[in-house]
């Protein structure tokens, strides 16, 4: 397809959701024009509403064809920008694909505590505030994810199903609150490595380079 590809996005310091479907794009290699709408403007989602039907980010324009959520765009992309002609986000092993796709979904409809406790605007703040207990009960919870997944997978790779995946896109916020925050990973030895690896990524660490550019934001 030759239409143009528009991600709009919120402040890259501020919007975790924003940055699943930007490195899914990036890691897609594919050209897109990234538009910010400030979060911290953008109080009645006014703005927002005129570019996305649920008045959230990100919003994916493509030509005549809108797509909200972030999990939506994932599979959006998968579909209309196939591999071997670009990077797949799926693995082609139906069984490493179905795990793939639950682990995303557990991030995509869960950690809710680790969300409001560890949001992610504080990661870029000097110091970050101490976590709730509940916080690291769902931090425990998703590193035993990730030892469940690197212990099952088959493919050469250091991500949870070997190469780089939707799994690794949804999770990648979640990685940087986890490390700013500093969460113990005593229980999970392979975590770390895993977790570095993503935060590596070409597409994660251009995401996060912009965001560590803005001035931070302790509230919006």
């Amino acid at each position: 397809m030759s239409e143009k590809l528009v991600l709009y996005v919120g402040e890259m310091n501020i919007s975790c959701w924003s940055m699943r479907a930007f490195v899914a794009l990036a890691a897609k290699g594919l050209d897109f024009e990234e538009r910010t709408i400030s979060l911290r403007q953008d109080k009645d989602r006014a703005l927002r509403r005129r570019v996305s039907p649920t008045g959230r980010v990100p919003v994916l324009h493509h030509g005549a064809r809108v797509i909200p959520d972030s999990l939506a765009i994932l599979e959006y992309l998968e579909e209309t920008f196939p591999p071997p002609a670009h990077p797949g986000l799926w693995p082609a092993d139906r069984e490493a694909r179905a795990r793939a796709r639950w682990l995303a979904a557990a991030m995509h409809s869960g950690f809710q505590k680790l969300r409001e406790s560890m949001s992610f605007n504080l990661c870029f703040l000097p110091r970050q505030p101490k976590p709730t207990p509940e916080a690291l009960a769902d931090a425990a919870e998703m590193l035993g994810y990730f030892e469940d997944a690197l212990g099952r997978k088959t493919a050469a790779g250091p991500f949870l199903l070997g190469t780089f995946s939707g799994a690794d896109v949804m999770y990648a916020p979640a990685i940087v609150r986890l490390t700013a925050f500093r969460v113990p990973l005593d229980a999970a030895p392979h975590a770390g490595a895993y977790m570095e690896a993503v935060l590596s990524h070409p597409a994660v660490k251009r995401w996060m380079d912009e965001a560590r550019a803005l001035p931070p934001a302790e509230t919006y």
